[in-house]
């Protein structure tokens, strides 16, 4: 980012980003509507064995973690990945993933989804947003040709994900094509699967926001809703080269800076309790194939750097 950025111009990227990361937690996206499972693609060569992946490993023990950044969602030519990601998975014993839902429970986390999102009986979003949000809603979903119809009875936040959840589409990108989905569809019946969060335990990120941060963040959502493809697509190009800290830049440390509370929420206490989890885990002696959203994994305070304080250095693959 050039120096003659201005303050608002930065501003108004950081704003799109935390919405968009907020949006990006798994659940929101495996909450999707579940589709038929497909085979896993084959891998091919990396262009160049001495590029950098996004991926990472660490002796714990005597146990060795494979720790692989992910996307939640993607398009169908992110696939197939490179072939040291796919030779990593295939040569692990377990698949660690930061929820572990196959298609029914994929149905279950939706239904949870939509009772956490409700608003209480009576109530209308207009009722619980301003007159000028609710107008940029009604705008905005005209201009998609989108109904308001479903909307008006959940709160800021599932009107938010659910908002960027179609704007995502519209792009091409979908859960179904996500790492962590195409994942665990190639252990199912094949690796035994842990999982490191619990549904109940991410929606409680969303449920538990007081009203002033839920209109924002349905502010920022519907301001910025059209620029979310053009992010995604430049966090996919950081993590296809590797750049642990391009990621950092562009998906933590902006946020760590402008959002310190959000950031606490979503990272830093997440990244302790999934490092914890990992290294109980690890007690057991075995091959572990982490995939977890790329941003945990980066930064000062993110698992590969908690991993090291504990004296568990990593090597980028």
């Amino acid at each position: 980012m050039g120096l003659g950025v201005t303050r608002a111009g930065v501003g108004a990227r950081v704003r799109r980003l935390g919405a968009l990361i907020a949006a990006l937690l798994v659940v929101a996206c495996e909450a999707a509507a579940p589709s038929a499972p497909v085979a896993s693609p084959p891998a091919v060569a990396s262009e160049a064995a001495a590029k950098p992946i996004f991926a990472w490993r660490a002796q714990v023990g005597a146990s060795m973690l494979h720790l692989l950044g992910s996307v939640h969602v993607a398009r169908p030519d992110l696939y197939p990945l490179d072939a040291r990601i796919e030779e990593s998975f295939a040569a692990s014993d377990v698949l660690v993933l930061e929820l572990a839902l196959d298609e029914s429970a994929q149905v279950a986390a939706a239904r949870r989804m939509m009772e956490l999102g409700q608003l209480e009986p009576g109530k209308r979003l207009s009722d619980v947003v301003s007159p000028e949000i609710w107008q940029l809603l009604v705008d905005t979903q005209a201009r998609h040709g989108q109904s308001m119809f479903g909307l008006r009875g959940f709160r800021p936040w599932f009107v938010s994900l659910t908002l960027t959840t179609q704007a995502l589409e519209r792009e091409g990108f979908s859960a179904e094509h996500g790492i962590d989905e195409h994942f665990r569809r190639a252990a199912a019946g094949h690796k035994r699967i842990e999982a490191l969060e619990t549904v109940d335990g991410q929606l409680a990120l969303f449920a538990s926001l007081s009203s002033q941060a839920e209109e924002q963040l349905l502010r920022q959502t519907l301001e910025e809703l059209d620029a979310y493809g053009g992010e995604l697509d430049a966090a996919f190009r950081l993590w296809s080269n590797g750049d642990a800290s391009g990621i950092d830049r562009l998906l933590v440390t902006s946020m760590q800076s402008e959002y310190p509370d959000l950031f606490q929420r979503l990272f830093i206490d997440r990244n302790k309790a999934m490092t914890e989890q990992l290294l109980e885990l690890a007690k057991v002696p075995g091959r572990y194939f982490v995939v977890v959203g790329a941003g945990h994994l980066v930064g000062n305070q993110g698992i590969l750097a908690l991993l090291a304080a504990r004296g568990f250095a990593s090597q980028q693959l």
